[in-house]
C-alpha cells in the first residue's frame, strides 16, 4: 500500500513540479519507505522521460507535461528495486501503483511463459508487464486491491484504474488546463487553481443520513472519486478524458446446487483467498472485534498457520490480534475476541479507547479521514490501528465486507421477510419472524438503529431527528424525500419485489446497493485512512471479488435462516471458529459509548466548542444547538439524537481541519 499523485498539463499547459512535491508530501504517511517522481516532456515529436528522487532534481530542460509522484510502503521485495514510479525497459511505460495484486505469482508465471523477463519480486512489475502485454484489458487478468496510474509515452495516454470493490482510493479533479489525481483528497487541495469548498448537498446528506461517500460524489466541490471497477483514460493529444466500467456485480444463478455444497465451496473459497492475503515480506496481524466477520478471518488464518505454515510465514512466531475494549459491558466484546484468539493460539492485544484521548485526536482524525465521519466507532478502529503500529505489525487483515456480502445487517432480514410476504410464503414468513423475535437482538428489533432506512414519519415518531430537525438550515422534507437517500432506495427495492434472475431477489439488490453505493464505500474510506495514518496496509479478504460474487449469489435462505443472519458463513466456519462466536446473537463491531461520552465525560469540551463561532454556521443554527445541549431535554435524548450531535461536531472539525469557507 502506498500513495500516488499526478498532474497532467492539458493543451500545452506546463506542470508545476513544486505543486506536485507538496501534493506528494501531504501523503508521506502513506509511504514512509521512499518516494519518487516521473516527469515526461515533449522532445523531437515524442515523449522523453526522467525518474527523480525529488522534484528539486529537475533541471528545467523543458516544460513538463505529465508528472507522477509516489510514496512507498514496502511490503513485497523490500529492496530499492521496488521503488516507484517504475518503468519497463525502453517501452516508455511507467506506473505509480497503490495496493496488492494477490494473483501476482500466477500472473508472473503466465507472463514469463510468454517471454516476459522480471528484475524484481514486486507485484508492481507484474501489473506493469500485464499492461504492456494486454493493454487496458489487463484489468480482466488481475485480482486484488489497487489504484494505479500508467503513463504510456508511446501512445501519449494516461491510464488509471481502481479495483472492483473500491478498496483502494483514487480521487481526481479537472481545474482549468489540468487533470490531477491522488490517493487522498488533501493532496489535491494543495493545487492552487482548484476550487474545492464544501459541497452543500453532500454536507446536508451527511448530517441527515450519516454518509458522504456515494459513487463519484465527495464532500468537496469539484473533487470526484473514481468509482470502484472503473478506469480513467486521458489523451494528451486531444485533452480528452473519460471513464469506463470494467466489471459489474451481478447476482448469479445457483443452478439447483445443494445447500451443503454451497457451504463446502464457500469454506474452500475463504481459505483460498485468505492464503493469498497472507503473502507479505513484512509482519502480518489481524483486527479482531469479536464479531463474526473478523473472527472468521482470524480463524481462517489460524487454520493456515497451523496446517500450512509455509503459507503463513509473514505471521512470524506469534500471531497478533488487536481488539478494542471498554469497561462498559454494553460495548465490550473481549469475551468473544479472546475466545477466537485463544482457539488458535494467537497473542491478543487489547486497547482501551477513552473519551479524553478521542477529543485529543479528534482534529487529527478529521484531517486524515478527508471527509466527515458519522460515528465514534471509527475512533475505536483508529486506536486498533495505532496499537498494531506500536506492536511492529505492518499488514493487518480485517473482516470488512462480511455484513454486506453474507447478509449481516438488520435491513437484509427485513428484506427477506418482505420477500417472503410478497411471494405468499406465509408459513415461512411466520417462522422467520418468530425466530427473529425470539433472539431478542436489539440490533435487529430496535428500529431506530436503522434510522437511515426509515420513512420520514417513522423517523419523526421514533424521535430520531429530535436535534437535527430544529438546528439544520435546510429544507427538511425535501432532504428526506430525495431520490438518492438510503430510505428511498430501500423502499423502492422492497416495493418492486423480484423482477427476474438478472436483477436478483430483493435482498440481493439491496446487497449490491450496499456494496456499490451506500455502506461499503464509506467503511472502506475509514479503513484506508485509519490504517494509512499509521503507515499500515489493511487487507480485506472477505472482499476478494470472487468471494463477493459467490456470497451475494447465495440463496436468501443461506443468508437469513431461522432468525440467524449470515447463515452460510456460520456453517462454513464449523470446526474453525469457537461456537460461542459462531452462534453469537448480538452485533456490535468496533462500537463506542458515544452517547455517554457526549452527554457526560466530554460535556465541557463540547460546550466550549459550540460556544465559539461555528465554521459550520451555514448549515447549523448555533443558537438552537446551544439551547438544546443545555436543556433538560438533552439529558433524556436518545442515542440517535446524540449521533446527530456528533455529526455536527464532525462536520465542524472537518471544516476547521481543511480551513474551508
Amino acid at each position: 500500500m502506498c500513495g500516488i499523485v499526478g498532474i497532467v498539463g492539458l493543451g500545452g499547459t506546463p506542470v508545476d513540479l513544486g505543486v506536485l512535491q507538496r501534493m506528494n508530501d501531504l501523503q508521506a504517511h502513506r509511504g514512509p519507505d521512499g518516494e519518487g517522481f516521473l516527469v515526461a516532456w515533449r522532445h523531437a515529436e515524442r515523449f522523453a522521460h526522467a525518474r527523480l528522487a525529488h522534484t528539486a532534481q529537475w533541471d528545467r530542460r523543458a516544460p513538463v507535461q505529465v508528472a507522477l509522484g509516489h510514496r512507498r510502503l514496502a511490503i513485497l521485495d523490500l529492496s530499492e528495486r521496488g521503488l516507484q514510479p517504475m518503468s519497463m525497459g525502453d517501452t516508455g511505460v511507467w506506473i505509480a501503483f497503490n495496493g496488492e495484486i494477490y494473483n501476482h505469482r500466477e500472473l508472473r508465471a503466465e507472463l514469463e511463459a510468454r517471454g516476459g523477463e522480471f528484475t524484481t519480486r514486486t507485484d508492481t512489475e507484474v501489473l506493469l508487464q500485464a499492461y504492456v502485454r494486454w493493454g487496458d484489458d489487463c484489468l480482466a487478468h488481475v485480482d486484488g486491491m489497487f489504484a494505479f496510474a500508467i503513463w504510456d509515452g508511446a501512445r501519449g495516454q494516461l491510464f488509471c484504474a481502481r479495483d472492483r470493490l473500491g478498496i483502494k482510493p483514487f480521487y481526481y479533479a479537472t481545474p482549468p488546463g489540468h487533470l490531477l489525481f491522488a490517493s487522498e483528497i488533501k493532496a489535491l487541495l494543495a493545487f492552487p487553481g482548484l476550487d474545492a469548498g464544501p459541497d452543500d448537498a453532500a454536507v446536508h446528506g451527511f448530517l441527515i443520513h450519516g454518509n458522504c461517500d456515494y459513487g463519484e460524489r465527495t464532500a468537496f466541490r469539484n473533487v470526484r472519486a473514481l468509482p470502484a471497477a472503473h478506469s480513467l483514460t486521458v489523451d494528451l493529444a486531444t485533452s480528452r478524458s473519460g471513464t469506463r466500467r470494467y466489471w459489474a456485480l451481478t447476482p448469479g444463478p445457483t443452478n439447483g446446487t445443494r445447500d451443503q455444497d454451497h457451504v463446502r465451496h464457500l469454506r474452500e473459497l475463504l481459505l483460498s483467498t485468505t492464503r493469498r492475503h497472507l503473502i507479505s515480506d513484512v509482519r502480518v496481524g489481524s483486527c479482531l472485534s469479536g464479531g463474526l466477520d473478523s473472527s472468521a478471518v482470524v480463524s481462517l488464518i489460524g487454520k493456515i498457520w497451523h496446517e500450512q505454515p509455509e503459507a503463513a510465514t509473514a505471521i512470524g512466531d506469534s500471531f497478533y490480534t488487536f481488539t478494542s475494549s471498554y469497561a462498559d459491558p454494553e460495548f465490550d466484546e473481549r469475551r468473544y475476541a479472546l475466545a477466537a484468539a485463544q482457539a488458535i493460539g494467537a497473542t491478543p492485544h487489547l486497547v482501551f479507547p477513552s473519551a479524553a484521548d478521542f477529543w485529543e485526536v479528534f482534529p487529527r482524525l478529521a484531517w486524515h479521514q478527508d471527509m466527515p465521519f458519522g460515528e465514534m466507532s471509527y475512533y475505536a478502529q483508529w486506536r486498533v490501528m495505532r496499537a498494531a503500529r506500536e506492536a511492529g505489525v505492518k499488514v493487518l487483515l480485517d473482516g470488512q465486507g462480511g455484513d454486506e456480502v453474507f447478509g449481516g445487517y438488520a435491513k437484509f432480514r427485513y428484506a427477506y421477510l418482505m420477500s417472503l410476504l410478497r411471494s405468499g410464503r406465509l408459513a415461512r414468513f411466520t417462522r422467520e419472524l418468530g425466530a427473529t423475535l425470539l433472539q431478542r437482538d436489539r440490533y435487529v428489533l430496535d428500529l431506530r438503529r436503522g434510522y437511515r432506512y426509515l420513512p420520514q414519519r417513522l423517523r419523526q415518531a421514533f424521535g430520531v431527528d429530535a436535534l437535527l430537525q430544529r438546528i439544520l438550515r435546510t429544507d427538511w422534507d425535501r432532504a428526506l424525500s430525495d431520490e438518492s437517500t438510503p430510505a428511498t432506495r430501500w423502499w423502492r427495492y422492497a416495493s418492486r419485489g423480484a423482477t427476474g434472475a438478472r436483477t436478483g431477489t430483493i435482498m440481493q439488490r439491496m446487497q449490491v446497493d450496499d456494496i456499490v453505493v451506500d455502506t461499503l464505500p464509506q467503511l472502506l474510506r475509514m479503513e484506508d485512512r485509519s490504517s494509512m495514518a499509521f503507515s499500515l496496509e489493511a487487507r480485506v479478504p472477505l472482499l476478494d471479488h470472487r468471494v463477493v460474487e459467490y456470497g451475494v449469489s447465495l440463496p436468501d435462505h443461506l443468508k437469513v435462516h431461522n432468525g440467524w443472519s449470515k447463515f452460510a458463513i456460520r456453517h462454513a466456519l464449523q470446526g474453525l471458529a469457537p461456537d460461542v462466536v459462531r452462534w453469537r446473537r448480538t452485533k456490535l463491531g468496533f462500537a463506542a459509548p458515544s452517547r455517554h461520552w457526549l452527554a457526560h465525560e466530554l460535556r465541557p469540551q463540547v460546550r466550549e466548542l459550540i460556544a465559539d463561532p461555528l465554521r459550520s454556521a451555514k448549515y447549523v443554527d448555533q443558537d438552537a444547538l446551544r439551547r438544546w445541549y443545555d436543556s433538560p431535554e438533552a439529558g433524556t435524548a436518545n442515542t440517535e439524537a446524540y449521533l446527530g450531535l456528533f455529526r455536527v461536531l464532525a462536520l465542524e472539525m472537518w471544516i476547521r481541519a481543511f480551513n474551508l469557507s
